[in-house]
């Protein structure tokens, strides 16, 4: 069994050459290209048994010999995707179960397939040219550029193009792999691929769409120390945001851009919860970049959730109102050209260049680093290495605190207010769900389903309260004659929505008084 360690990054057919002669090599002693062609086919049971299981079974051919792989699926939840992997020789292109090394793996195989034989699903043709990197440091890595494209081989055919680079550590730290990909992220457009071709083939197999990916749950094992929880915390946002890249640029789902904010505020809530111990000029320049990156995608979901959402219901219950139509079309338009912006961000060196930034920083534990410092000073060592519930239950208590506080006359409370009341919910929805899984489930279970509740509550009545200014906004901006037909509408729209946000306003007080109730999870183990 050998581990593999590889960084995948989509590029334009028209920027694989260059890429492989770019100056950015020069400082990586890059070795002589060697170009190839890779025919591979990987086989699964009729049912994708071995695919929904997490392992990957392939047979490429190498001149006359043929050479089994079989892979696991990736476990660590960074951009580099790290999985073991068997090889075997074969005497022909059909696998063989029985050659698998690990007994484990062998027998977990043969159960998946029982007594149905594997049968060839897709097909990969990729024309590679590699090359071998040294660092100063000594680590290696094998450059690929891989042109070529995917082919599937039952329910049809499919065929899937293929560009992009591959980064493979041969030997050193998986750090070096985010060094290399932002120098070549500087030389050309590129995007972060979290799907092998073996997964991409699948999904054209079973004509999936690509679609948008929800945070989850963070991988944070019980008594996991501050340090190891922070690291699994940012492996998640990290996860998260990478996984909606596609949503956004390839499939342009609304819920991919939401994706997007909802990781990039995740991010910032993650390093305000753990505090000042894991924090530093580094560490706030990438906090800093996340905003600016949430902003720059603010307007295309405002205007999203407006279209989707809001104009639909308000739309249809005045359908007689011709300035609706006018409205509908000028919003339409607006929204068209905010996505465009929001496609050409996501694939901009901007947002691939802080994915592989926040990917470096956290595998080199860059919190750790402190300018003009000796190391870390006994404290902070002391902190980081201490128990992962020390810093939740301070964190908790100070989110949890605040919340309250907010609340306290919430009957009384003026908008302005509420959207404070509304941000702290969402802080500490949040932070509760990064520190949850230091906690027995059935006691954060309750807790955390009753908050998420109210601020989807919370939510609904801020889709309304920033339609106000998107309605302002399109009113004004028809200049002719007929300006006043889409005033009228936008009145009518925001009057609909007003009259359900007070049933919405009361519904929230409910949950709030019932949420206030909700013993802290955090405090059960006291």
């Amino acid at each position: 069994m050998t581990r593999e360690i590889e960084l995948k990054l989509a590029a334009r057919p028209s920027d694989l050459a260059r890429l492989g002669h770019s100056q950015a090599l020069t400082r990586y002693g890059a070795g002589p290209a060697q170009t190839k062609r890779l025919n591979t086919i990987y086989y699964d049971t009729p049912d994708l048994g071995l695919a929904k299981a997490g392992f990957s079974l392939r047979v490429r051919r190498h001149g006359r010999r043929y050479v089994q792989t079989v892979k696991s699926r990736n476990s660590a939840g960074m951009l580099a995707v790290e999985r073991d992997e068997w090889e075997s020789p074969l005497p022909s292109s059909w696998p063989d179960l029985r050659l698998i090394a690990d007994p484990h793996v062998r027998a977990q195989m043969t159960e998946i397939a029982g007594d149905d034989p594997v049968e060839p699903k897709i097909e990969t043709q990729i024309r590679r040219v590699t090359r071998r990197l040294t660092t100063e440091t000594g680590d290696e890595i094998e450059l690929a550029l891989d042109a070529g494209e995917i082919r599937t081989l039952a329910n049809g055919a499919a065929k899937v193009p293929v560009s992009e680079v591959e980064l493979e550590l041969v030997r050193g730290s998986p750090a070096s792999l985010y060094d290399i990909a932002r120098a070549l992220s500087q030389e050309a457009p590129l995007k972060i691929a979290v799907e092998t071709k073996a997964e991409r083939g699948l999904r054209a197999l079973e004509g999936r769409a690509v679609c948008p990916a929800k945070a989850g749950a963070v991988a944070v094992p019980e008594g996991a120390s501050a340090e190891d929880a922070f690291r699994a915390t940012l492996r998640h946002c990290l996860r998260h945001l990478a996984l909606n890249v596609p949503a956004v640029a390839d499939a342009h789902d609304p819920e991919g851009i939401h994706q997007m904010r909802v990781g990039l505020r995740r991010f910032r809530v993650a390093l305000a919860a753990f505090g000042p111990a894991f924090c530093n000029a580094d560490i706030e320049a990438l906090r800093t970049r996340a905003k600016q990156l949430a902003d720059a995608l603010g307007e295309v979901r405002d205007l999203d959730v407006f279209v989707e959402e809001l104009l639909l219901p308000a739309a249809q219950a005045a359908s007689d109102e011709p300035g609706i139509a006018v409205l509908r079309d000028l919003a339409e338009h607006k929204r068209a050209v905010a996505w465009q912006g929001a496609i050409a961000l996501v694939e901009s060196e901007a947002l691939a260049g802080f994915l592989i930034d926040l990917a470096g920083a956290t595998e080199e534990c860059a919190w750790r680093a402190r300018p003009g410092e000796g190391g870390l000073d006994p404290e902070r060592l002391a902190e980081l290495a201490g128990p992962g519930t020390a810093i939740a239950e301070r964190a908790l208590e100070k989110r949890l605190a605040k919340a309250k506080k907010l609340g306290r006359r919430i009957e009384a409370l003026e908008p302005e207010d509420r959207h404070r009341l509304r941000i702290a919910l969402k802080k500490l929805r949040y932070t509760a769900e990064f520190f949850a899984p230091l906690y027995p489930k059935s006691e954060s279970a309750s807790f955390l389903k009753r908050l998420s509740e109210l601020q989807d509550i919370f939510g609904a009545l801020n889709d309304v309260a920033v339609a106000r200014a998107t309605l302002a906004s399109l009113a004004n901006a028809d200049e002719d004659e007929e300006a006043s037909c889409p005033r009228f509408a936008a009145g009518l729209v925001y009057g609909w929505h007003m009259e359900r946000a007070t049933k919405t306003w009361s519904k929230a007080l409910k949950r709030w008084k019932s949420f206030a109730k909700t013993p802290p999870f955090w405090r059960e183990t006291r």
